[in-house]
């Protein structure tokens, strides 16, 4: 329990507003509080003599300054409310349940959520026997000093649970338990003004008792009217002593809450009536008439209230509809598969044509077989030798199979001169058995570029099997929604009268989202704070990432991540080329994982362009779509593989950086691309790979090079293509990164750019990345 009375928060529409920033008025306003607290719950008498919540309020506050304020207004209101007898009794309980906090405040045990309470019931119990000493054994005796106990101890939890600050990290349960307590400590406050009429007929508490369950059947419909004319009701005859209002209240309530959405007038009018039905059903036994009085002058303030104060009890009390975190989230892992299926798509185009091929025959036999049928099909010797000296002429053509292979062409030398005299167009023969050897040999290097192509499409099985693996830990590892969050944004939302469905839930790392949809968002949106509320609201600092917020009527927040980076990009192209052949992006995924890629393309200008921006291109879709950054790489390398058909070979080298903004994990991934380089501290690290370039590895290809380390707030890497950097010459870019003082990354690309081209001269591409990791302020 706190030592000193915390600093007073109020709480609209759902979020906290803290009076923090200004130390001393919230001090004494913690202190007032404390003094009026003390002295209205010191002024209600229940059950024909029970004073109890004075006691209970001291032990809530505890010691110091504002335990001894409250401990001061106490005594006031009990030497005014309970004359000198009761109120010195109650007085003295005080006291002591003050002295007790003060004595033991060091020791461990009066931190203990019981121990307060214990001491207020305990010492409620031995004041009340003390004074009722002489009759302690009779059963009022004995019922007086149980209840004054028991309400003593009770209302210190209550007390405590209602003025301990709340926020956004309390559960569902608590939240509930906070609204009881609230409940409570409102009602013990009213049943201090029971007491205190107007023109000697209208009670000031009563009054607003009845305003307030007014209110809230207007606000929030029957059931929550009900309850709430239940609660104050039952207070209300807790201090008369007689059982009328808890009907009274309820039963209006209950009636009027059926017209909430009919308007004021009917709502008042059925309330009014419903009071003075009951009023009249009990005439007989007591006569209630101050009550119809009070229902009267509430029905006319009720007329009088601001409509946007009824919209702010109803996100109080209402109970919100629920959200939709389930479906949600089902959505979100739907469109992430969805986004995954795209990129295969667009795979399976860029391999499609290449793929696609007609078998044939590869048999060198087929050769002579094939020039025969278009040179000899005419001949009038074609008898003579494919019948009758059918056998010599295959011999003679068998022997002439191994020169032919091994120079690539028949020519006359390989021919006996029998044959060459006995054929009638040897020279048409000979070119028909080339041509054909030709196209054999062509078939063959297709057939073992298909072979290729084959092996690395049949090791997608295994990325596949891969991806839907982690969709379906994505399914079973989510956190799922948050019903809380749920419920607060909720309220929020219906306080400002905007009509939309929530969902609040978090992925499988554990980052929360919110998905809010409606048509008329622009009231939320309108608010320039609007994005700090709703942090407030979910206990965390949410952003908006502009990938997921393109169309109207929807607004999509995520969990913002403790890191941000700035990320500065120079380049120039070879001298003598229009276009450059380096292509480099950056871009931040989902997941909060900063992506840096550069490309390489084999050569340079246009062709080497195609392929830089065809590798970027497609490995930024995959990490878009969520895809592990090592299975994306093995996937570009599939890609560069299979579309580069017959003699048709391309080849990109690619450098991936991935750096996780919650941990600060970084993780390079590099196909052949040139070493980068990591400031940490006054420590530079060069991080380089033994790997060829994308497109190069046969079949299924090899994994890339992987490295990883973590990146504390004020690293910087850079990431450069082989124009710029190489592994044997890099003092100069060490002493570049290692000198670097400054705040402007871009500056950094640039500077080393500049020294890069006074190093080597502009003979190839030159491009470089610099990236710095800082603490999101």
């Amino acid at each position: 329990m706190s030592v000193l009375w915390k600093p007073l928060r109020r709480r609209t529409a759902g979020a906290w507003i803290a009076w923090d920033e200004k130390p001393q008025l919230a001090r004494a306003a913690g202190l007032g509080l404390s003094f009026l607290l003390g002295a209205a719950s010191a002024g209600v008498r229940v059950l024909g003599g029970c004073m109890p919540f004075g006691i209970a309020m001291v032990a809530r506050a505890g010691p110091g300054a504002g335990g001894f304020v409250c401990l001061l207004g106490a005594m006031l209101g009990y030497f005014s409310a309970g004359g000198m007898d009761e109120g010195l009794r109650c007085v003295a309980a005080c006291a002591l349940v003050f002295t007790a906090a003060f004595c033991f405040q060091e020791l461990k045990v009066s931190r203990r959520s019981w121990f307060m309470p214990s001491v207020a019931a305990a010492v409620t119990s031995i004041t009340g026997v003390l004074s009722v000493y002489e009759n302690i054994l009779t059963p009022a005796a004995i019922a007086s000093v149980l209840a004054d106990m028991v309400l003593a101890g009770g209302c210190t939890v209550m007390f405590d649970e209602a003025l301990t600050g709340g926020g956004a990290e309390e559960s569902e349960s608590d939240e509930r338990r906070r609204i009881v307590a609230l409940t409570v400590l409102f009602a013990c406050l009213l049943a201090s003004l029971n007491g205190i009429t107007v023109l000697r007929v209208i009670s000031v508490g009563r009054f607003i008792s009845v305003l307030t369950t007014m209110t809230v059947s207007a606000s929030a419909g029957s059931v929550p009217g009900c309850a709430a004319g239940v609660i104050l009701g039952l207070t209300a005859d807790l201090v008369d002593g007689t059982p009328f209002h808890i009907v009274a209240y309820g039963v209006s309530g209950l009636l009027a809450g059926v017209f909430s959405r009919r308007g004021r007038l009917l709502l008042a009018l059925t309330f009014v009536i419903a009071d003075a039905t009951v009023v009249l059903w009990a005439w007989k036994t007591d006569i209630h008439i101050a009550a119809l009085y009070e229902a009267f002058a509430a029905s006319v303030v009720f007329m009088l209230l601001p409509s946007r104060l009824l919209t702010r009890v109803g996100t109080l009390v209402r109970p919100p509809t629920p959200g939709a975190g389930e479906s949600g989230l089902r959505r979100y892992t739907a469109r992430r598969a969805h986004d995954l299926a795209e990129a295969f798509r667009e795979l399976y185009d860029a391999v499609r044509e290449s793929a696609e091929s007609n078998a044939n025959d590869a048999d060198v036999a087929s050769v002579f077989d094939r020039a025969a049928d278009s040179v000899c099909v005419g001949c009038k010797n074609r008898d003579l030798c494919w019948q009758t000296e059918s056998l010599d002429t295959l011999n003679i053509l068998n022997d002439a199979t191994r020169p032919m292979l091994e120079r690539g062409r028949l020519v006359p030398a390989d021919l006996p001169e029998r044959f060459m005299e006995r054929c009638m167009a040897p020279d048409g023969f000979i070119g028909a058995v080339n041509a054909e050897l030709r196209a054999m040999l062509y078939r063959r290097q297709l057939r073992a570029r298909l072979s290729e192509n084959r092996t690395a499409v049949y090791g997608q099985f295994q990325s596949l099997a891969r991806i839907m693996d982690t969709v379906s830990e994505e399914l079973q590892g989510a956190a799922g929604p948050d019903p809380l969050a749920e419920r607060r944004l909720l309220r929020y939302l219906n306080g400002l009268d905007v009509d939309a469905e929530a969902a609040v839930f978090r992925d499988r790392s554990g980052r929360l989202r919110c998905v809010i949809e409606g048509g008329n968002l622009g009231t939320l949106l309108r608010d320039p704070n609007w994005l700090d509320k709703l942090s407030g609201l979910a206990g965390v600092r949410l952003c908006r990432p502009a990938a997921q917020n393109r169309g109207e009527g929807r607004i999509v927040l995520a969990e913002a991540e403790p890191l941000s980076v700035t990320v500065g990009v120079a380049a120039v192209r070879k001298e003598g080329e229009k276009v450059s052949g380096d292509r480099g992006t950056y871009f931040k995924t989902d997941a909060g994982v900063l992506c840096v890629v550069l490309s390489d393309g084999m050569g340079s200008g246009e062709e080497a362009a195609r392929e830089s921006v065809s590798a970027v291109r497609t490995l930024e879709r995959f990490l878009r779509a969520g895809l592990e950054p090592g299975a994306a790489m093995r996937l570009l390398n599939s890609v560069f593989l299979l579309r580069g058909g017959g003699e048709d070979w391309g080849y990109a080298t690619v450098d991936l950086m991935c750096i996780d903004l919650f941990s600060g994990e970084a993780c390079f991934y590099k196909y052949g691309a040139a070493p980068s380089y990591v400031r940490t501290g006054k420590l530079v690290r060069r991080v380089r790979g033994q790997s060829m370039a994308a497109g190069v590895y046969a079949g299924e290809g090899e994994n890339p090079d992987v490295v990883r380390m973590r990146l504390r707030p004020g690293s910087v890497a850079l990431i450069a293509s082989d124009g710029v950097v190489t592994a044997e010459k890099d003092t100069w870019l060490r002493d570049i990164l290692a000198g670097f003082e400054g705040e402007d990354i871009r500056a950094l690309a640039k500077n080393t750019l500049e020294a890069a081209v006074r190093q080597f001269g502009q003979n190839d591409d030159m491009t470089v990345l610099a990236v710095r990791v800082d603490a999101r302020s």
